[in-house]
Formats: structure tokens, C-alpha cells, sequence
């Protein structure tokens, strides 16, 4: 057999062999189990500790936009709190299809069933009720100890609402990612602090910006395929239309200071308060208006003063709205 003959043969030997033992270490990492100690927090029964939850899951986490019945999305974008916590939104990305949890207090196909320290794990850490990974769509690692006791509070206050959610659909870019990029539970950046800061404060924007309603995720740039941030961070990202993503697509606009393309440069705080309580502008928006617009001014005030603290980018983020089709 000719030598070039037997160099490709080996070559090909050698990329099968790598090939099947890459294979086999994605098909080993499929149901990896963790564990972790968490915090003595449980829920209340305080009627101000509830109330605080519900500010945070209703109006700063906008929970019920992933959460709430996908059949009634356009009343959750509204802010609609008749609208139960069901689960089963799905989203349709490359690395398959995923979908929100069922959040009720159900026993059998909620939360309901589940002690407060499976809550904080999850919450906290992104461990699931079978110490599997939660895919790290739900950044709220950060949330302070006593405004986690509050969410957990006000969930376990909502009616329950038997809803089996199908599992997720994971495709095998979705295995690779998952046992590659995903292969560990997400866990907090830092040590979360114990009480939520409060007030009009750089502090308290951090902390609301960054853990609670989590404006980075949408207001910067993300790659689909690993769900990674790819962009300067709050420097404006790109998201699909929530009903019709063949026909539109949405830009979320730039938080920075920068003069010439941020919102926070090109808006004083005063205006920046009344654009926000404003509501929506574009009906289809996916952006929370009307939760965000329920805001205390304390918080959004706090919200203003830490995006102006973020490093100003000058990156023009487009159009809010880009039509992909014509009629």
C-alpha cells in the first residue's frame, strides 16, 4: 500500500477514534448530579415580607413573562397579575427547544411539593429538584438573602395550577453546550449580600440592574447558540419577536452614558423617570413596560444613577423595531 495510502488511513483512524471519545465524554455528562449547602432561609408568612415578593417576582424580576401561560403572554407583558404561573413557554434556539417551569404551588407538576431550601438551591445556585443543572436562563444568583426569602414567600402564596410541562428538547449542539459550557450549576458572582440595599443609591442600581430585574440580559449582546454575552455589556442587544419572530425582530437600545447612542446619555434623570412610567410605545415591545412603569421612583432613580456609572459605550444599537417581511 502506498505511504500516502497508509498517512490518510491513520489520519482517518485517529480523527474517528477522537470523534467517538468526544461522543462518548457529551454522552457521560448528560446527568451529572450537584449538591450544595444553602442558607437557613425559608418563606414567611409576613404579610410586608409577601408583599416585598411580590414587588420583586411581579415588578423587578418580571417573572411572569417567562412563567405565566404562554397562551396569555400579551396579558403578562402587561402586567397582568390574573395571569397564573403555569409554566410551559418555549423558546426555540440552536441548541433546542427549552421551556419556563410550571412556578404554582401544585405539588405534582409545580413548586408545591418542594421544600424552601430545594427553592433557595435552585434560586441561588441552579440546581434543580433532581440536583441536575438549571440551564442559566433565570439569573437570579444574586438576589440578597432576605429578598429571596420574600420570592419564596410570595410563590408559595400562588394558587396551585396543575400544568405538566414537557421536558426540554436538547438537540445535540444543545448536548455539546451542555456538557462543555453548562456542565456546572451557575452560582452567585459574589457573596449576595444579606439585606437588599434600599434607596436612590448607585448601590441599590447595581444590585437591581445586575440581580434582580437583570436589565444586561436583554441590553446585551448574546450569542444563541451558548446563550453567552458576546457584546459590551449593556451596550444594546438583539432579541426575536415574542409572536411573530418571522416578521420582526427588536434592538434593545444602549444603557450607557455615551452621549451620542446611550439612552442614559441622551436622557437626564428626571425625563429618564417619566419615559419609564410612560409605558410601552410599541404595542409588541418585549420589553415589561407596564411592570417596570409600577416601579418605586426610589428604585428607578437608583436604576439611573448606576447605569450612568457603567462604562460608556458609543455603539448605535438600531432601530427598536426591524420589520423582516414586507405585506
Amino acid at each position: 500500500m502506498p505511504r500516502w495510502k497508509r498517512v490518510g488511513l491513520a489520519l482517518v483512524a485517529v480523527l474517528g477514534a477522537a470523534i467517538a471519545g468526544f461522543a462518548v465524554f457529551v454522552a457521560a455528562r448528560q446527568d451529572l448530579r450537584f449538591d450544595h449547602e444553602v442558607p437557613p432561609l425559608g418563606a414567611s408568612s409576613d404579610p410586608a415580607v409577601i408583599a416585598r415578593g411580590e414587588y420583586v417576582v411581579r415588578k423587578l424580576a418580571s417573572c411572569g413573562v417567562c412563567h405565566g401561560d404562554p397562551a396569555r403572554l400579551a396579558d403578562s407583558l402587561k402586567g397582568d397579575a390574573t395571569v397564573p404561573f403555569s409554566g410551559g413557554r418555549t423558546w426555540t434556539i440552536p441548541p433546542g427547544s427549552f421551556r419556563a417551569y410550571n412556578i404554582t404551588s401544585d405539588r405534582e407538576t409545580g413548586i408545591g411539593g418542594l421544600r424552601d431550601a430545594q427553592l433557595v438551591r435552585a434560586l441561588r445556585y441552579g440546581i434543580g429538584r433532581e440536583g441536575r443543572v438549571l440551564l442559566p436562563f433565570m439569573e437570579m444568583q444574586g438576589l440578597a438573602d432576605d429578598d429571596l426569602v420574600a420570592v419564596i414567600s410570595y410563590l408559595r402564596t400562588l394558587p396551585a395550577v396543575r400544568n405538566a410541562v414537557p421536558p426540554h428538547e436538547i438537540n445535540l449542539l444543545g448536548r455539546i453546550v451542555k456538557a462543555t459550557l453548562f456542565a456546572k450549576p451557575t452560582g452567585p458572582k459574589a457573596p449576595p449580600p444579606k439585606v437588599a440595599p434600599r434607596g436612590a443609591s448607585v448601590e441599590t442600581g447595581r444590585y437591581l440592574v445586575e440581580s434582580v430585574a437583570n436589565c444586561w440580559a436583554c441590553h446585551t449582546e448574546r450569542d444563541l447558540k451558548t446563550g453567552e454575552m458576546v457584546g459590551p455589556h449593556l451596550a444594546g442587544g438583539h432579541l426575536e419577536d415574542e409572536f411573530e419572530p418571522t416578521k420582526r425582530s427588536w434592538n434593545a437600545p444602549n444603557l450607557t452614558s455615551d452621549p451620542k447612542t446611550g439612552r442614559t446619555g441622551q436622557l437626564t434623570e428626571e425625563q429618564f423617570l417619566l419615559r419609564m412610567k410612560a409605558g410601552r410605545a410599541y404595542e409588541a415591545s418585549p420589553m415589561p413596560w407596564n411592570n417596570f412603569a409600577g416601579l418605586d421612583d426610589d428604585d428607578l432613580r437608583a436604576i439611573y444613577r448606576y447605569l450612568r456609572t457603567v462604562p460608556r459605550v458609543t455603539r448605535e444599537a438600531g432601530p427598536p423595531v426591524v420589520e423582516l417581511t414586507r405585506p
